[in-house]
């Protein structure tokens, strides 16, 4: 399985090594919201890793500070990037101070298939409650069945209006020691490709899971591996596993 070929050689930087020396987040404080205001805040740090540290919110830009406000109550995705440009992740949750929160709960959709489900709990609040997934109307039932692999956002509403929302990922499910890794067996980590002899060596995890997206990618426009080919169902359970994270599961 090729990757990718080069015709001229070039000097290439090599990337630092974030086993070595990782970045470590915590949270220093988190304030919870009133209910219908955007009042919380929260405040990281960052330790470990190389020089200094930049912080960002979801998908905003990054920023010096440490400290995020003017947030409503949701869960939150602060990262952080080192001199290195090594990351770390932590999942941060605003709650309603006096009003209802929420609680999510996932089962796995199955790789192309609609089998996934998530059911919501509301917490504190006034009953009765009312619950919407992504931009749907609000119902009564608490569970939202038929949901492919992805991302989805809950919303939930009690009688005096107050609410609250979390996202939750729906994954595939898909196992990379029981389906992923003999794929790469069998097609990839083979003599004369990448079983050491060829960048990158995917008889080890952390390659495999580094170039998960370029493997994605090739396989999906059958462009590898070299010489044979994928079934349908082998390349759509890659890009299902790579969709998850590329989790070693």
């Amino acid at each position: 399985m090729i990757l990718w070929q080069e015709c001229v050689y070039r000097a290439v930087p090599t990337p630092a090594n974030c086993d070595l020396n990782p970045v470590v987040m915590q949270s220093v404080s988190i304030e919870d919201t009133d209910c219908g205001l955007q009042d919380g805040r929260f405040q990281v740090v960052a330790s470990g890793g190389t020089g200094t540290y930049r912080y960002k919110l979801d998908n905003n830009p990054y920023q010096p500070g440490t400290e995020f406000s003017n947030l409503g109550a949701g869960k939150y995705v602060v990262t952080a990037l080192d001199d290195n440009n090594c990351p770390d992740t932590l999942k941060i949750v605003i709650k309603n101070k006096n009003g209802v929160n929420i609680q999510l709960q996932a089962t796995d959709a199955g790789c192309k298939t609609v089998n996934g489900s998530i059911t919501a709990t509301a917490v504190n609040g006034t009953g009765p409650y009312r619950f919407k997934i992504n931009a749907g109307e609000f119902q009564s039932g608490n569970t939202f069945t038929n949901l492919l692999q992805g991302e989805y956002s809950v919303v939930v509403k009690d009688s005096t209006g107050c609410e609250a929302g979390q996202s939750v990922k729906i994954k595939s499910g898909i196992s990379f020691t029981s389906s992923i890794l003999p794929i790469i067996q069998s097609f990839c980590a083979i003599s004369g490709c990448h079983n050491g002899s060829q960048f990158p060596d995917l008889r080890v995890f952390k390659n495999i899971q580094d170039n998960a997206a370029l493997i994605k990618t090739q396989t999906t426009s059958r462009r590898m591996p070299l010489n044979s080919s994928l079934t349908q169902s082998q390349i759509d359970a890659i890009a299902c596993w790579v969709d998850d994270g590329a989790p070693q599961n």
